[in-house]
């Protein structure tokens, strides 16, 4: 989203003439759901600073992931301040429902650590149980310090962090940079990400190829129409214009990986286009923009804009619908567009994740309402956010 200083503003909007067929699958299951966040914190001063904090009960909850074992994750990205106590939670039972708990640590998610996580919104956890985490650096829209804005690498089972990269300021620029999300391809080393460049007018969108073999990355489709906003393209939820001080303005966003890891998928926020390009070509760093550009191909003008993506071993696409309150299917090969979930209640369905089973899950955040400062965290008329279990049983990209 396009951020002035505290506030955000930016653009979205445009359906697509017709809609995608509903699948009979059954209806969305609620897992759990908040009106205000809890943390679990064991330490008694961070606990007290965080009772007295303004933002107290007013985080955001973004991101969403399972690990192996069937552990939920959640990211919560300090788009509000720097006093949220965490911005990488593993969730723990708490009566009926679940308390966010800093993970890795209290330490590693210490803003005053030079080291620590800042503000983290995209991640994944791949199939070796490595969470990889992406690191965007800006708190509350505020400068983002010199190696701030990375990518960390921590393995679960044995508690250690394996590899980190501090992106250097022609991957990720310290000013404009908004990195959105990540896909990772463990066959290959290399991880894909989206950055929607929303610090700056024009917008700065691109994607960033990262190798792990050797620990760098690298820039391609820097401010093109492939990762900015789509002109005056702007979207109403439930009736309501988003935003109510201007149009929401989001570069490149959801991105999901083919089951066979050959196709890169990605949307802008602030568009209706699902585009993609062959993994080969961004693999090879001798290959040009040029040449890029001209490989990419828009699959679908899709019947809403979206947010978060993901991908099935059998090369479906999923994709969150902000304006349909749901969850659509991409079939490459019969180029079908389904609407695969859909409830009243599912506002903003943020991120998509695999649970160890195969079940595809959502996390819905009420984010416009959020980030136009009208989130009633006390009674609101729907609880703020949830994480839904889908009607998906499918085998991930990941596995």
């Amino acid at each position: 989203m396009k951020i002035h200083g505290m506030a955000f503003a930016a653009a979205l909007a445009g359906l697509a003439l017709g809609a995608p067929a509903m699948a009979e699958e059954g209806k969305p299951e609620v897992v759990t759901r908040w009106n205000s966040l809890a943390y679990k914190l064991e330490d008694k001063d961070a606990a007290g600073r965080w009772r007295e904090s303004a933002l107290n009960g007013k985080a955001l909850v973004q991101g969403l992931k399972f690990d192996s074992a069937g552990n939920i994750y959640v990211t919560t990205a300090r788009w509000g301040g720097p006093d949220i106590p965490a911005t990488v939670s593993r969730l723990v039972k708490s009566g009926e429902g679940f308390e966010l708990q800093p993970f890795p640590s209290p330490a590693l998610n210490d803003v005053k650590n030079p080291d620590g996580l800042k503000a983290v919104l995209g991640f994944e956890i791949d199939g070796n149980d490595v969470m990889w985490i992406l690191d965007q650096g800006h708190i509350a829209g505020a400068p983002s310090g010199p190696n701030d804005e990375k990518l960390v690498l921590w393995d679960i089972k044995s508690g250690k962090e394996i590899q980190r990269l501090s992106f250097p300021s022609d991957v990720s620029d310290k000013k404009c940079s908004f990195l959105n999300d990540v896909v990772v391809d463990n066959t290959s080393g290399f991880a894909y990400i989206t950055d929607s460049g929303i610090f700056s007018d024009p917008l700065c969108g691109g994607l960033i190829v990262y190798d792990k073999n050797t620990n760098t990355a690298r820039r391609v489709l820097n401010g093109t129409k492939f990762t900015n906003d789509e002109p005056n393209f702007s979207f109403a939820i439930n009736g309501r214009q988003v935003l109510k001080n201007g149009r929401m303005r989001t570069g490149a966003d959801g991105i999901a990986l083919s089951g066979d890891k050959q196709t890169l998928y990605w949307t802008n926020l602030t568009g209706n286009t699902l585009y993609s390009l062959p993994t080969a070509l961004l693999k090879d760093p001798k290959i040009s923009e040029t040449e890029l550009q001209a490989a990419i191909r828009e699959e679908v003008v899709l019947p809403s804009n979206t947010d978060g993506l993901t991908a099935d071993k059998d090369g479906n696409v999923y994709l969150t619908a902000l304006q349909l309150n749901g969850v659509l299917r991409w079939e490459p090969e019969t180029r079908r567009l389904t609407q695969i979930a859909y409830h009243p209640e599912m506002v903003w369905p943020d991120t998509l994740a695999w649970a160890p089973d195969g079940t595809l899950h959502v996390i819905s955040n009420h984010l416009h309402l959020w980030v136009d400062q009208d989130m009633d965290f006390d009674n609101p008329q729907v609880p703020n956010f949830t994480i839904w279990r889908l009607p998906v049983k499918a085998e991930p990209y990941l596995k």
